[in-house]
């Protein structure tokens, strides 16, 4: 489009060209037709005679909005008039003018796109296409209608009257849901860029008259000066009438705010729909399974919430929780919300900030389309200082490895961007990056890699020295060997010079426990190495003096680590005997149990037949040859 517009700017595009191009639009079918009007509008938008006539509206009207794309649903093309019909100025209502005429039959037409009047609901991609043709449809009326507020107003109760089937009925289609919530949505921020801009009219119109009754008022006064008398009321007079006007001014504003505030997305028609659109992006009870009814449903919420600070604020934790619990397979979704975080955040970032953490997570997202748009979005608002730069940039650091060699250019710019402040963020942040970053399940290459790319940003000899000191002081707060290798290596990447050195040598009781690991004393060593190059004959005595003691303590390191791992090895076998000891002890305890068990099991036998004897022998006889048998059995 650029290009386009200097070539008509500069006359190198004949008329004749132009001519052509209207014949193809109203000749010529499919994409063929939808590109030539969209280089019209190109050429349009630096001179407006291109499409802004009565005989090119009414062909507009005609090729781009009539019933070949109806009967077609060609929305390409009905996306490319609309492009068209953006470059033409507002209408003045005028029943008597021709022109106008032919502007209201497309403004008809043009909610009739809005709408999806032509879509079908069993054809998700037709809907799909429809996005577009009626986004650029609703930004036309914006741009030609009279009342844009009036005409957008008839296209959401028109669709709500369809979508609902005039309250009849309490469900609907979800395509028709989903056009429903984009029109909403898109219409709501068009209000809002609409009102601010009536806004900037009325300042522009005062600003000019005021401007005026000054000029006149300097008039008056040079005139009264050369007469050699200068009335002071006048003045007091002038000033005070510029005061009035300032403050109208202001009133002007805070009324403006107000409707943006609570008239939008608060008590106005758009209001009425906001439950229901939370509803379906909170999606609690699960009754919304449609793709793009959520994506729909979730960019106008931000769309809503773009305009109003409060609603912002209040539907913060819906938006990214429905970020959060969005399907894995569903990356529209989430890179979408993830670009309308970004605006949110400018528009409104001290209600954002609290949940800037959770906009850097998903830079470990498993889609390279939402990294990369969240990187995108990161770096736009950390280089217009509308984010703080804080620990979280070692998730920016990651991207440094990033298996899309986009996504490593870009952080790479962003980086290289922020060491070019005057405040030196990167030195500010080094320290918590490096502790961050060897906390993390990382490779060691990778770590190093981009340490050493980071490292290479410290060029002032005081920042070097004074980040040789950071991190000296955060080797006690390791837990693990391999953070104190990582710090060291961090501290070996510096440039190093006479301070830096003995800052070394005086710290070396905090980082003398580590030089057993072979990495930890081969970074010293490489430092006492580059030291030696560049030492003068007073300072050699001291690298000397803390080679040996690295050594040292490196060797007494060393043999304190055989000497655990041996106490540690016999701690194992001393736990292994233990172990078997107390194996063998309950089973000889089992065993034993089992035999004492046995013989008292006997021992109650035998009392049971002795006492069921004694009961035999007192019992009375009842019949005495039956008893006796009994007895004779029992003996």
């Amino acid at each position: 489009e650029e290009a386009i517009g200097r070539l008509v700017k500069d006359e190198k595009i004949p008329a004749e060209v132009f001519l052509i191009l209207w014949s193809v639009a109203s000749k010529a079918s499919g994409e063929a037709r939808a590109a030539a009007m969209l280089v019209l509008s190109m050429g349009a938008s630096v001179d407006r005679s291109i499409v802004d006539s009565t005989s090119r509206l009414k062909l507009l009207l005609e090729a781009g909005l009539g019933d070949y794309t109806e009967e077609h649903r060609d929305w390409r093309t009905a996306r490319s008039a609309a492009c068209a019909l953006q470059r033409i100025g507002r209408a003045q209502a005028d029943s008597t003018s021709a022109k106008y005429i032919v502007l209201e039959q497309i403004m008809e037409r043009l909610c009739a796109v809005a709408r999806g009047d032509w879509c079908l609901d069993d054809n998700t991609e037709d809907t799909k296409m429809w996005f577009s043709a009626s986004e650029q449809a609703i930004d036309a009326l914006f741009t030609i209608c009279p009342e844009p507020e009036v005409a957008s107003a008839e296209i959401i109760k028109g669709m709500e009257e369809v979508l609902f089937e005039g309250g009849s009925s309490s469900s609907s289609h979800s395509l028709r849901l989903s056009r429903f919530f984009f029109v909403l949505g898109h219409t709501a921020l068009k209000l809002l860029v609409y009102t601010e801009s009536l806004s900037g009219s009325v300042r522009r119109a005062n600003a000019s008259k005021s401007l005026k009754k000054q000029e006149i008022a300097d008039k008056a006064n040079a005139v009264k000066s050369n007469a050699g008398g200068l009335d002071c009321g006048d003045e007091d007079d002038i000033e005070a009438e510029l005061g009035i006007a300032a403050e109208v001014e202001a009133e002007n504003e805070r009324k403006v705010a107000d409707i943006s505030e609570k008239e939008i997305v608060g008590r106005g028609l758009i209001g009425l729909f906001g439950p229901l659109l939370i509803r379906v992006v909170g999606n609690e009870s699960q009754s919304f399974s449609s793709e793009i009814l959520m994506q729909s449903s979730t960019l106008a919420l931000c769309k809503l919430m773009c305009i109003s600070s409060s609603f912002c604020e209040k539907h913060l934790p819906l938006l990214f929780t429905a970020l959060a619990n969005a399907p894995p397979g569903d990356t529209i979704m989430r890179a979408n919300t993830v670009v309308a975080l970004g605006d949110l955040a400018f528009r409104f970032p001290n209600e954002v900030e609290p949940y800037t953490p959770r906009l850097y997570a998903c830079l470990r997202d498993s889609s390279t389309k939402v990294r990369r748009h969240t990187l995108m979005v990161l770096t736009h608002l950390i280089l217009n200082d509308m984010v703080k730069v804080k620990g979280q940039v070692c998730e920016i650091a990651m991207c440094l490895k990033d298996n899309d060699p986009r996504i490593r250019d870009m952080s790479r710019l962003l980086f290289h961007e922020l060491s070019k402040r005057s405040h030196s963020p990167i030195y500010n942040l080094l320290p918590d990056i490096v502790s961050q970053l060897s906390q993390m399940s990382i490779k060691k290459e990778n770590f190093r890699d981009i340490m050493s790319f980071l490292l290479g940003y410290i060029k002032k000899e005081k920042q070097n020295e004074m980040l040789v000191e950071k991190l000296c002081q955060r080797f006690p707060k390791c837990t693990s060997i391999s953070q104190k290798s990582d710090l060291a290596f961090c501290i070996a990447q510096l440039k190093t010079n006479e301070k830096s050195i003995k800052t070394l040598s005086d710290h070396f009781k905090l980082y003398k426990d580590s030089l057993f690991d072979d990495d930890v004393k081969k970074s010293f060593t490489s430092i006492v190495g580059k030291a030696k190059k560049f030492a003068k004959p007073e300072l050699k005595e001291c690298i000397d003096e803390w080679e040996t003691k690295i050594n040292e303590h490196a060797g007494i390191g060393q043999e304190d680590q055989i000497a655990g791992q041996k106490a540690v090895r016999a701690k194992a076998r001393a736990a292994k005997r233990a172990a078997r000891k107390n194996k063998i002890q309950e089973e000889s305890f089992e065993a034993e149990s089992s035999d004492s068990d046995g013989s008292h099991g006997e021992e109650i036998v035998d009392k049971e037949n002795m006492s069921s004897q004694e009961n035999i022998a007192n019992s009375p006889v009842k019949n005495p040859g039956r008893q006796s048998r009994r007895v004779r059995t029992i003996a």
